[in-house]
């Protein structure tokens, strides 16, 4: 009797460790591709901030061609005035584009970062089982309750249900 209580607590400590040994490796690989995520949303942010400084540069460059046309050639003030606003408004527009599209890329960044986030939470092993709770769980399955109903009634998770149903061998 002794010797199978001893296989028992062995093949639960087995399955113990292989359950702590997958978290680890999952929480490894969730935790590369968030640095992954963060490092392309990082080189995004350095890749908008040259764009903008660039565009700084060419609207200062812009300014400065405005104010160095004399006063008294204003037909070809307005003329070089056309030129550089057909120039660059294609260029704002672009760049206006592609902001609207780092936002997008932002944005969808931050949804799989709080998906990922909240698959990280839904990881965790249950903490809340009991023997108390281990008992109540089998009784309502033996008697033909579904899991859902059991984990409702017991304020417990779906999870923790099929857990103690896969440890007693019911499922």
């Amino acid at each position: 009797m002794n010797h199978m209580i001893e296989i028992a607590l062995i093949a639960l400590a087995v399955m113990v460790v292989g359950l702590i040994y997958y978290v680890i490796t999952k929480e490894g690989e969730v935790t590369s591709q968030i640095r992954a995520v963060a490092k392309a949303v990082e080189d995004l942010h350095r890749e908008l901030f040259m764009l903008d400084k660039r565009l700084k540069q060419e609207l200062e460059i812009i300014t400065s061609l405005q104010e160095s046309v004399p006063r008294e050639q204003h037909s070809l003030h307005a003329e070089l005035g056309r030129e550089v606003n057909e120039i660059s408004i294609p260029i704002l527009e672009s760049l206006g584009q592609i902001e609207g599209s780092f936002s997008a890329y932002k944005e969808k960044t931050e949804n799989r970062l709080r998906y990922l986030e909240e698959r990280i939470r839904n990881l965790s092993l249950p903490t809340s089982i009991s023997g108390l709770d281990d008992e109540k769980v089998i009784s309502r399955y033996n008697q033909g309750v579904e899991v859902d109903a059991i984990a409702k009634e017991l304020r417990l998770s779906k999870a923790e249900v099929e857990f103690v149903l896969k440890i007693n061998q019911l499922r």
